[in-house]
């Protein structure tokens, strides 16, 4: 089993409630960037952060992160940036792969406008992939078509990013995103931490658990789940495992399996 151990690696994430570092800002101020749209938040341009002396400039020394990036939690997007950035002995070799579900130019100059230095490229997600997948027992809050997009990264990043790091947008980092890079998937194609203290009944709807056949699927099970929030997908791996059936797999039999 693959699994993360935040003691030794320290790549510690935190709920985005603990951030202060971006209040509403009710007047403009220098170094204050306006945004197209009212309804967005505003946000100062952060300061550009530069490699350290021993970074390496070259692609196998790039870290590839991919974040959602919707309106709704664009401040939570903002703060995860911010904190890879602030601390990452090589913040310049951070890159950055946002999906997004709308064609939106003002999340686009938000961002921008405020990471001017940020190595980052945005991607659409076409949201008519999940519709019809997502069951209709969980809650509303885990039924946007968007919440899913990490699962189609390798059929949406280009085909020379291997190896990517996701991470939703309530999270912030407080230690070297590098330390959480260099994790050994072991061969696998998902590396996330599992968790074994959800409390199930937040998940699903008061419907779910009122039927009797449903309820039961949880009985006698330890409530475990891989956390993918904050998880890396070796994206070469998954490619390769769609385009090959089980009996016709390459020489080097790629695991086509999660890490358990």
């Amino acid at each position: 089993m693959v699994s993360w151990s935040f003691t030794t690696s320290r790549v510690v994430v935190v709920l985005l409630g603990l951030l202060s570092l971006f209040q509403p800002v009710t007047s403009i101020r220098l170094g204050l960037v306006r945004l197209p749209s009212s309804d967005l938040p505003l946000f100062r341009e952060a300061p550009a952060f530069r490699n350290g002396e021993e970074c390496g400039s070259t692609d196998a020394d790039r870290i590839n992160v991919a974040m959602t990036l919707d309106a709704n939690y664009l401040r939570g997007t903002m703060a995860a940036v911010l904190s890879m950035l602030q601390h990452s002995t090589c913040p310049e070799n951070l890159a950055f792969y946002f999906l997004s579900a709308h064609d939106a130019p003002e999340l686009f100059s938000s961002i921008k406008s405020t990471f001017p230095y940020l190595n980052m490229t945005i991607y659409h997600f076409n949201s008519d992939r999940v519709r019809g997948k997502i069951s209709k027992s969980i809650r509303q809050a885990l039924d946007q078509p968007l919440n899913y997009a990490r699962i189609y990264l390798a059929d949406t990043i280009p085909e020379n990013v291997k190896r990517v790091i996701y991470l939703d947008s309530d999270l912030v980092v407080v230690d070297d995103i590098a330390k959480l890079w260099g994790v050994d998937m072991e061969g696998k194609i998902v590396a996330a931490p599992e968790y074994c203290h959800a409390n199930f009944t937040l998940y699903f709807t008061k419907d779910f658990w009122s039927d009797p056949t449903l309820a039961k699927t949880f009985d006698g099970r330890k409530p475990c789940y891989f956390n993918t929030d904050n998880s890396i997908t070796h994206v070469e791996r998954a490619s390769l495992c769609r385009s090959f059936p089980t009996s016709a797999r390459p020489e080097q039999h790629i695991p086509c399996t999660p890490a358990e």
